[in-house]
């Protein structure tokens, strides 16, 4: 009877610790955190270093599974991780700082910097390299038709000669949206001719260093030594893992950065007192959305990609490539960010980066989803169902065939059962009623009553 009290007890205990931060972050548990990751918690795995950042602090940081198998050397928030596309952000910080000083304008034609670029029907500007509007066919492409194996040792310079051999675009500059790793290697080279500086000494001088970022850096350099660094996996037959870390690669621009989970939370620091020397507008220019031709305005900034999870506007990034996978997740609303770092190719950190926003800011979430509660009714089948909210998440009600939890997509969009709900809104950006789609019947309204 005493132990039986005992683990109640200790379950209470559990379950106060990690109740829902809106008055208080930092009483979230370690052991929810801990439960999250539990897979890849072992010297025998690959697994991710996590920080989650709150009005100025580190609120949690930890290192879950191994850096490198091969000695056992585990995980910290100190490991130095390759974050892939995460990097674009920090390309394109270069080319926000250069415009703030006025060493280059971004509506400059690219070829007055890159003149090996052929001369296409319509000029590519410097902005349409940072937000993918150029045109220009993908690098990563181009060198699978060219069967160039991306674990080759590749200069810049061969880059830019398969890029610059290119004599049509996929669209016209500005026309389009498609997210290009040639316009990013382009970035670091026009970066280099215009400061003198290669991207990494450049960002180092002016970004890193006056940020104290010490761990970080633009890996251009495949001989040189990373102390800390953790190697990267994938999956192989049979639950094997398999080594997928490319050691000749070194690569700069679309990827190619260094860092830790302590030198991210100095850069998302940097996102709400910018100290960066000699600019003014560098924050200005970061937050900037790019515009198409037709006056479309995109979800993507210098690098960043502005979205919504559950009502609560994000700015954000992935990165993939050679086993490693990270994901960095702004909300800047409540001054709250994660950092998923992972060396193991099947880990998702963007679905693991949402499961902390759903452990941390419960509370922020279960408000933000009340504008979707309420009875919705379609006067054709004379129907109509209940949606309401619970432990942070939405729920259909009184209705035979999709009753249950609806999953978050995208913003003001769920799904359950096969069926889309997308939320629709009035003048006044109040929800009024759901179009409910699925394969086989379209836009179905729901008025809400």
């Amino acid at each position: 009877m005493k132990s039986k009290t005992l683990w109640i007890l200790a379950l209470l205990c559990v379950w106060a610790c990690c109740k829902a931060i809106a008055e208080n972050p930092k009483q979230v548990c370690s052991t929810r955190m801990d439960e999250l990751f539990s897979r890849w918690n072992s010297k025998c795995s690959p697994g991710c270093a996590v920080g989650v950042f709150h009005e100025g602090e580190i609120i949690f940081q930890r290192g879950y599974g191994s850096a490198n198998l091969d000695h056992g050397v585990p995980i910290t928030p100190n490991t130095v991780f390759y974050i892939g596309s995460v990097s674009k952000q920090f390309t394109a910080a270069a080319i926000a700082i250069l415009a703030d000083r006025g060493k280059l304008s971004l509506k400059d034609d690219v070829r007055k910097y890159i003149p090996e670029l052929p001369e296409f029907e319509r000029q590519i500007r410097i902005k349409d390299l940072v937000f993918h509007t150029s045109g220009l066919r993908d690098l990563y492409a181009l060198m699978s038709l060219a069967e160039i194996n991306v674990a080759n040792v590749l200069s810049i310079d061969d880059k830019l000669n398969l890029i610059a051999r290119q004599t049509d675009l996929n669209f016209l500059p500005g026309d389009e949206f498609s997210y290009n790793n040639s316009g990013y290697t382009l970035m670091a080279i026009l970066v280099e001719r215009v400061s003198g500086q290669s991207l990494r000494k450049f960002m180092h001088d002016n970004v890193f260093v006056p940020l104290g970022m010490e761990n970080t850096h633009f890996h251009d350099n495949r001989h040189e030594i990373v102390r800390g660094r953790a190697l990267s996996y994938s999956p192989g037959r049979d639950g094997e893992i398999r080594l997928t870390y490319l050691s000749n690669f070194e690569g700069v621009g679309p990827g190619g950065l260094y860092t830790t989970i302590g030198d991210l939370f100095l850069w998302e620091e940097n996102f709400f007192y910018n100290r960066i020397p000699d600019t003014r507008n560098f924050l200005g220019l970061m937050h900037t959305k790019g515009v198409l031709n037709n006056g479309d305005t995109l979800h993507y900034a210098f690098g960043l990609n502005f979205g919504n999870y559950k009502g609560l506007k994000t700015v954000g990034h992935g990165g993939s490539f050679m086993g490693f996978r990270a994901h960095y997740l702004r909300i800047p609303e409540h001054r709250f960010a994660v950092a998923v770092l992972c060396n193991m190719g099947d880990i998702n950190p963007a679905n693991l980066s949402n499961q902390i926003v759903d452990l941390y800011l419960a509370d922020v979430i279960e408000k933000s989803l009340t504008e979707y509660a309420g009875t919705y009714k379609n006067i054709e089948f004379e129907t109509d169902f209940e949606i309401v909210v619970s432990g942070g998440e939405l729920y259909v009600k009184d209705h035979s065939s999709f009753d249950g939890q609806l999953l978050f997509t995208e913003a003001d969009v769920f799904r359950r059962e096969g069926w889309q709900f997308r939320f629709v809104r009035n003048g006044q950006n109040y929800v009024e009623g759901v179009m409910l789609s699925n394969p086989r019947a379209r836009n179905i309204f729901f008025k809400k009553q």
